[in-house]
């Protein structure tokens, strides 16, 4: 009578914790999988300048954190376009290469590689016709299948080394 009892004890058990656990990463394995391409998708526009898809990406209302740059925040898809145009007119060859993706319910974490060569103006600062190559993390939210927010972390100081540009201190008034 014992072992009937702790039986179905552990089964119940077992069938709750099924439950419970299913819970945690509500996320599936088809919507993983859309949220991994989506994020794809959405490198291969500005890889390729080919801005055709943005709309189907990104949701109208986007917001884009750059973060530790001079223009850090992007509002809308029209925005966020101008901007690809931008970087794709100072590095025409410019590259995002994702080296490993991580999916936490509707959040993609991409590690990636930028590369590309300064063949036109960013800005104020001249061409410089040199290549560069940084780490970079975009972390992107999906939303109703859209692309709704990222983050993107670039260390624009080893840009610019890279470039031939120098920092100079502020002179100190006497």
């Amino acid at each position: 009578m014992k072992t009937y009892s702790l039986n179905l004890f552990l089964a119940l058990m077992l069938f709750t914790a099924g439950f419970v656990l299913a819970d945690i990463n509500p996320v599936s394995a088809e919507s993983r999988g859309d949220a991994e391409s989506l994020v794809k998708q959405s490198l291969m526009v500005w890889n390729t300048g080919n801005t055709a898809i943005a709309d189907q990406l990104y949701s109208a209302d986007i917001t884009v954190h750059l973060v530790d740059q001079d223009n850090s925040e992007l509002n809308g898809t029209v925005a966020l376009m101008d901007y690809l145009r931008y970087l794709r007119t100072a590095y025409p060859d410019m590259k995002f290469e994702p080296d490993h993706m991580s999916i936490d319910g509707n959040t993609v974490t991409t590690q990636m590689t930028f590369t590309g060569t300064n063949m036109g103006p960013r800005g104020d600062l001249p061409p410089t016709k040199k290549a560069v190559k940084v780490s970079a993390v975009l972390i992107s939210q999906i939303t109703d299948g859209e692309i709704s927010e990222e983050r993107l972390y670039i260390n624009m100081g080893s840009v610019y080394k890279q470039l031939g540009f120098t920092l100079t201190p502020p002179s100190v008034e006497e």
